[in-house]
């Protein structure tokens, strides 16, 4: 099953690509015009642009610059971060090197960079921001000269012939300038370079003599900082009397120790005599005065030296300043020596390593390729064209659109023929047998198709309509007829009482008496009919044209004489007006056994065919096919339509041609 569903899908798409290329084919003169076109005005508008020539310069911007090294923070550049080139490649496009370049080389006075207004600019962009920036001050225009506006288009017009670009994976930055002249575009690029380089060095010049100011006024404030912490220490020093604090510590620390030691040798003396004596003996009283003199040595001692060594913290503290503020002035000392030794040092970090030379071949426009893209653009537009039209074409062309669109039976087609009325069939003295083999073979395919459509209750009454003048359904009644006539008596009636066309098909007068006559009773029954010997048929034509059709075929006594007519022909074929036009044959359908619906090939709308079959359902009228009328055969068969099984296989499709 799976197999099968894929075996269909792939069918359908094959039968919608040659869909497609049907389509195409069907409008592909129309295609190939448009694109001849369109690339005919192309040409002449390229070959008539100015030629423009572009001229590339390389410079190479040095990652590491030949400086000192202790000058690289007064830079602050970062040779190898991309966004330090992105950002040379905005300094490369700003106004002040556009200004520099356009002053060196007076480009003010060059003929292609004068504005002319009425000249159109090659770039719409460049137009488009020219124009915006002038209309932006338009509210300033007495305030702006003349030459600053003619300044400001100058500069504008430089940079949007400027290309700076980085080539990938160097430190190769590409200029690209284009101007009408080849030696022009090359000097320009190579004068932008030069411009780069002389600007970075006069900003590193700059830089460094401003740097240079900076340190020296910062190095006065270091000097006065130091100056001032050394008399906050010499000033300490002097109001404590300390000249050696290591010193003094050490001998106050030996101080106490030997405090401590004769502190211990009172104490275990003392212990030993109140061992022996009592508590009031001379020698007792004695060592225990010893032992209290000697622990108010030791804590006098303690005390000294905790003052000592706050002193040793405080003067530290002073110490540590003062070192601090000569590192940072003997630092500074030595980069201002360093900066002033490097104020004349001229190093650049660009260099021009391959000079733009004059261009031999324009850049744009790139003729070629814009025809190219011209025709190829136009021809997708016009198969895009093709496909829409064909989108919006509803009018019915081949029998697939019959019986698939309006889903009603084809009783056949009717090919088109423009040599002669002979071959349309509509002489009065011409017989079906006389007419083109194709077209009489189709015409009889029509009669089988309604005489087999019901054999046992043949239809005796037959009307023929169509959707709106100018189908031929005039034509294919009197047809319809003939070939009818070969094999009953067959009566021919022209019903369209408002624009009767079968007299004129027939090449009778319009005097002639017909149906209205009979109804009013204004001439005999005989005087209306008149019989076509060559067709051996009869033929009932409109008469005279009445005042109120609608009325006159409602009637009773219209009835009355289509009852007597049935009983006198096998076959009558009415010839009734169009259906979109007025309600006439709606009248009619309720008299016929079978009705015909004709329809103009490549022509009539399919909403306007819709609305009249509609028309005729209401009414429950037994529409038993259509008719696809004027169908050039010739043409359809180029576009991939087909028509076999109407007449093709009966072999006369290879006769006559138009």
């Amino acid at each position: 099953m799976e197999s099968n569903s894929n075996a269909g899908s792939f069918i359908e798409e094959e039968i919608d690509l040659h869909h497609y290329w049907l389509v195409i084919s069907r409008r592909k003169w129309g295609i190939i015009a448009l694109a001849v076109l369109v690339t005919a005005l192309t040409a002449l508008i390229v070959f008539s642009m100015t030629p423009y020539y572009k001229a590339s310069a390389a410079l190479l911007i040095e990652p590491q610059q030949p400086k000192l090294p202790s000058i690289e923070d007064l830079y602050g550049l970062a040779g190898k971060d991309k966004q330090y080139y992105l950002t040379q490649l905005e300094v490369l496009k700003s106004r002040k090197l556009a200004e520099m370049v356009i002053d060196k080389l007076d480009l003010e006075h060059q003929p292609e960079f004068v504005p002319d207004p009425e000249a159109v600019s090659y770039n719409p962009l460049a137009w488009v921001r020219r124009w915006l920036a002038l209309n932006a001050s338009s509210a300033h225009q007495g305030e702006i000269d003349e030459a600053a506006v003619a300044r400001e288009n100058l500069v504008l017009g430089f940079q949007d012939r400027l290309n700076a670009s980085l080539v990938k994976d160097t430190h190769v930055i590409k200029l690209d300038f284009e101007a009408e002249s080849p030696a022009l575009a090359a000097k320009v690029a190579n004068a932008l370079a030069n411009a780069y380089i002389e600007d970075q060095l006069a900003s590193r010049v700059a830089m460094t003599k401003q740097a240079t100011g900076w340190m020296e006024q910062r190095l006065k404030v270091l000097k006065k900082n130091l100056e001032l912490s050394e008399q906050a220490l010499q000033s300490y020093k002097e109001k404590n009397n300390l000249i050696d604090v290591k010193g003094v510590n050490t001998l106050t620390a030996n101080e106490v120790d030997a405090l401590t030691a004769k502190m211990v040798d009172a104490r275990a003396r003392y212990s030993e005599l109140r061992k022996r004596y009592g508590s009031m003996h001379p020698k007792l009283i004695a060592a225990r005065s010893e032992l209290q003199a000697a622990e108010r040595d030791l804590a006098a001692g303690k005390a000294r030296i905790q003052r000592i060594g706050r002193k040793a913290v405080k003067l530290r503290e002073y110490q540590r300043q003062v070192d601090s503020n000569r590192a940072l002035y003997d630092t500074f000392l030595a980069r201002l020596k360093e900066a002033s030794q490097t104020v004349d040092l001229h190093a650049a970090n660009a260099r021009l390593v391959d000079p733009a030379v004059p261009p031999v071949k324009p850049f744009k426009p790139k003729k070629g390729l814009i025809l190219a893209l011209a025709f190829f653009a136009s021809l997708m537009l016009g198969v895009l064209l093709a496909f829409l039209y064909e989108a919006l074409d509803k009018t019915i062309k081949s029998s697939e659109d019959i019986e698939d669109k309006l889903g009603l039976p084809l009783l056949g087609i009717l090919p088109l023929f423009k040599s002669s009325r002979k071959n349309r069939g509509s002489d009065p003295a011409t017989s079906l047998d006389q007419l083109d083999a194709s077209y009489a073979e189709s015409v009889r395919t029509i009669r089988t198709g309604l005489v087999l459509s019901n054999l046992d209750n043949p239809h005796k009454v037959i009307l023929v309509t169509s959707s709106v003048p100018g189908e031929g359904k005039s034509t294919v009644s009197l047809n319809l007829a003939m070939a009818m006539g070969k094999m009953e008596r067959v009566l021919l009636i022209g019903a369209d009482l408002r624009r009767p066309s079968l007299g004129r098909a027939l090449g009778l007068d319009k005097g002639k008496a017909g149906l209205t006559d009979i109804l009013v009773e204004t001439a005999e029954f005989k005087q209306c009919f008149h019989h076509l010997d060559h067709a051996d048929i009869d033929v009932l034509l409109c008469g005279q044209i009445p005042p109120n059709p609608l009325e006159m075929l409602s009637s009773k006594r219209f009835a009355a004489l289509l009852g007597v007519l049935e009983k006198n022909y096998d076959r009558i074929i009415i010839d009734s007006p169009p259906l979109q036009a007025v309600s006439d044959s709606l009248v009619l359908s309720r008299y016929a056994k079978a009705v015909v619906y004709v329809v103009e090939a490549d022509k009539t709308h399919e909403k306007a065919i819709r609305g009249g079959i509609k028309q005729l359902q209401q009414q429950q009228a037994p529409l038993v096919g259509l008719v696809l009328n004027k169908v050039d055969v010739a043409k359809a068969a180029k576009y991939g339509y087909s028509y076999g099984g109407y007449y093709d296989h009966y072999g006369y499709s290879g006769g006559e041609k138009a």
